[in-house]
């Protein structure tokens, strides 16, 4: 099994959006991917696959220990925080508190056979990435940036620390990209442009993808209906399907 972290350096750039489209894509290539929302400071995944206000169930292993179900939907198995707590709840933690629920959530749910783990981190450098590396082996790191200057410094300190911890950068994840009107066709960066390449050779990681400002991925976040999972020509579901494709070029 491959451990991906899927990172930011700043919040609102779609982390969480890339992540769970990201997990339904691979999985309907055929590969066995979990999906667990380490963002314990606002999750979101249970939103964003339609598992708003649900707890998992349990079972006990060979050894008697009680362990959790993910739930499994869009060809994905999901463990949250989010399950676990009052969608309302604040969440003040210190190290070894933040710590222990990050282990709890790793070696206390039954995962099964995966091909790929994919982890949904927090936005910035906390302790969440330095946890999880103690925790588990993690082998290599997405990050997902706007084009705009502040994003991508805030990247370049998320890098810093995943180079610290001594996870390689898999690739660079534009989103938010540009917005094409569509009765005229023009398209407008909204949130500039070119940055983002900028910043994948200033690392020399891979510029993967740039992803399009499109209603249709806010949507399926909200409805918890992944546009990853929607079937036929459809262009916001075409471009998870292009990045899992690429990715698996880079990572395999």
């Amino acid at each position: 099994m491959k451990t991906l972290a899927i990172g930011s350096g700043k919040g609102g750039v779609g982390k969480s959006t890339v992540a769970v489209n990201l997990g339904v894509a691979l999985a309907r290539m055929g590969y066995r991917v979990g999906l667990l929302d380490a963002d314990l400071y606002g999750p979101s995944v249970p939103i964003m696959t339609g598992l708003r206000q649900m707890s998992p169930e349990t079972t006990v292993d060979g050894e008697g220990k009680r362990k959790f179900l993910p739930f499994e939907k869009f060809g994905l198995k999901i463990i949250s925080l989010g399950f676990f707590l009052e969608e309302s709840r604040s969440i003040l933690w210190r190290g070894p508190m933040l710590h222990g629920m990050l282990q709890k959530m790793v070696s206390e749910v039954e995962w099964g056979e995966l091909d790929l783990l994919l982890i949904d981190l927090p936005p910035g450098t906390g302790d969440v990435p330095l946890s999880l590396s103690q925790i588990l082996k993690i082998d290599g790191a997405l990050i997902v940036t706007t084009p705009q200057d502040v994003a991508i410094l805030d990247a370049i300190k998320a890098i810093n620390a995943f180079d610290q911890l001594k996870i390689p950068i898999i690739g660079i994840i534009e989103n938010m990209a540009g917005f094409t009107v569509p009765e005229t066709n023009e398209t407008y960066a909204i949130f500039g442009e070119g940055k983002a390449e900028e910043l994948a050779h200033r690392v020399g990681a891979p510029l993967l993808i740039s992803i399009p400002l499109l209603p249709a991925i806010r949507r399926g976040g909200d409805d918890g209906y992944p546009s990853a999972f929607h079937s036929g020509d459809n262009a916001a579901g075409d471009v998870f399907r292009s990045l899992s494709a690429t990715l698996m070029q880079v990572n395999v």
